[in-house]
């Protein structure tokens, strides 16, 4: 297939370079990567016919860049990454063959494993999923308070860059009911976003799910507890590590393999694991509550 790719960023480079590895032709679209073919996606829609692209510019120009495709009527396959906008924006009726949010931890064999083995559980009691990654060093070549998650203006923030776990809990244990959070900027990072959130909620299939994350962990963690009825799941995300009350479980988890096994689900158009755009809108209404939760110190209601 031939892709094109929006943004030369580090998460786009990745995606280049997967993309890549599977021997389509890959064409990058940056207005400041000079190895770039194209300084934007309108100019490039002019002149190649594309079967897949990936917008993965920066959160704040998502909108823009998803809005050129419908313009110039493009009907291949679409992957925005996570999280589709900054704010709530009405999505656009378009002719797109696939289009999905890049949600990839849903491909974490971990997570595969986890929604097969819910069942067993019985009735969810409760649910903790915990993320926390130390900003500075996430892009070890940059410095971090030039990076779009220091910006507020290209929508970064802990609550967005980190999303996987919003979209996790839903995609886990349904919609969200209620909830209440507590966040802010509390460290010393020279940045204008937020960098630690504390969020509780009540959703269709568990009445007590609590996500804790930050920019501040200097241990790198990433893990899910959940306890039912029936027993207790721990999934520790970055091992592959798993406990199922007393029995022990290791799923090895290869380098970009969630983002492979995510690009390859959308040459298939195999849906099942996709998070689609509808879905991808879910999690920038929830973003804007947990938002407006700590604005108000109150809880919301849908």
């Amino acid at each position: 297939m031939k892709v094109a790719i929006v943004g030369a960023g580090s998460i786009g480079l990745r995606h280049r370079k997967i993309l890549g590895g599977l021997n389509h032709e890959v064409v990058l679209i940056s207005g400041h990567d000079p190895s770039a073919k194209y300084k934007s996606l309108d100019g490039a829609l002019v002149n190649e016919n594309f079967d897949y692209v990936v917008i993965a510019s920066e959160t704040s120009r998502h909108s823009d860049d998803l809005n050129s495709l419908i313009i110039n009527k493009f009907a291949g396959r679409v992957l925005v990454e996570k999280p589709l906008f900054t704010k709530r924006s009405r999505l656009q009726e378009n002719v797109f063959a696939t289009a999905a949010v890049g949600y990839n931890m849903r491909f974490h064999p971990a997570i595969l494993w986890l929604k097969q083995t819910l069942p067993s559980l019985g009735v969810i009691t409760s649910a903790n999923l915990y993320v926390g990654q130390y900003l500075p060093s996430w892009r070890p070549n940059s410095d971090y308070r030039n990076s779009s998650s220091a910006r507020q203006t290209s929508g970064g923030g802990v609550l967005r860059d980190l999303s996987h776990e919003l979209d996790l809990a839903l995609n886990i244990f349904g919609d969200w009911q209620k909830l209440t959070a507590l966040g802010g900027k509390f460290s010393n990072l020279e940045i204008d976003t937020e960098d630690t959130f504390s969020i509780l909620m009540q959703t269709e299939l568990c009445s007590a799910v609590s996500i804790q994350m930050n920019y501040l962990d200097r241990i790198n963690q990433r893990s899910i507890t959940i306890n039912g009825n029936e027993g207790s799941i721990n999934i520790d995300l970055i091992s592959g590590s798993t406990n199922f009350n007393d029995q022990e479980m290791k799923f090895e988890v290869k380098p970009d393999e969630t983002y492979l096994a995510q690009h390859q689900a959308m040459f298939a158009r195999d849906l099942k694991n996709i998070c689609s755009l509808s879905e991808g809108s879910k999690i920038v209404e929830m973003i804007e509550a947990i938002e407006k939760s700590v604005r108000k110190q109150k809880w919301i209601s849908r």
